[in-house]
């Protein structure tokens, strides 16, 4: 265990389902979780939103991502958090790392199915207006509260400080990925730190699933 952490670390996790680099993180998250006192709270956050042009009517049933988002957001009404990253995992898989589209319904009734919930929960989800305005609290939340413009975006539970990353290429496994948290960790406290960046050049993305 670090040496520096002495109280379990509660976090809020805003993530869009299709957002590759949001995923590797969220695997990260999920390892360090092993080594480290980590609890994990999954947000929403649109990437349809953050990247729509402005005057384009919104489309909550067909427009990038919504049937996935609106799934989770039924999911965790009904099922709780826990259940939330149960389908975050199959979506993942399938869009991430079996590059298996969930763009669409199909993608998301496929993705729920393994999950254990049953493909019919997709057009629960999409019939029911309140699934996108959950999914629309949780992004204007992290837009006010964090200033937050994409995923991952992590917080500290009653902090105002969110942090866009960290963006990685590979996830780390075991004591590697609970010491990148002890340093991130830091950097959630640390108010005075707006923002480290390099160049990806020569990196790419290939396919990662969760085990």
């Amino acid at each position: 265990m670090s040496t520096t952490q002495t109280q379990p670390a509660h976090i809020q996790f805003h993530f869009d389902p299709l957002c590759p680099f949001a995923w590797r993180t969220a695997l990260w998250a999920r390892e360090a979780r092993k080594v480290r006192p980590i609890d994990i709270t999954w947000r929403f956050f649109s990437l349809e939103i953050a990247n729509r042009p402005e005057g384009k009517d919104a489309d909550y049933v067909n427009g990038m991502g919504w049937a996935g988002l609106r799934t989770l957001a039924l999911v965790r009404r009904k099922y709780g958090n826990e259940a939330v990253e149960k389908l975050y995992i199959q979506l993942g898989n399938a869009q991430h790392g079996r590059k298996e589209s969930i763009r669409d319904r199909a993608g998301v009734e496929a993705a729920a199915q393994k999950a254990g919930y049953g493909p019919e929960i997709v057009a629960e989800a999409l019939a029911d207006e309140s699934t996108a305005q959950d999914v629309l609290r949780d992004h204007e939340e992290a837009v006010q509260r964090y200033h937050a413009f994409g995923v991952p975006t992590v917080a500290l539970d009653g902090s105002d400080i969110g942090v866009y990353g960290p963006v990685i290429i590979d996830v780390p496994q075991g004591e590697e990925a609970g010491e990148m948290w002890d340093h991130f960790h830091w950097a959630l406290q640390t108010p005075n730190l707006f923002e480290l960046k390099r160049d990806r050049a020569g990196t790419s993305l290939e396919p990662v699933s969760a085990e």
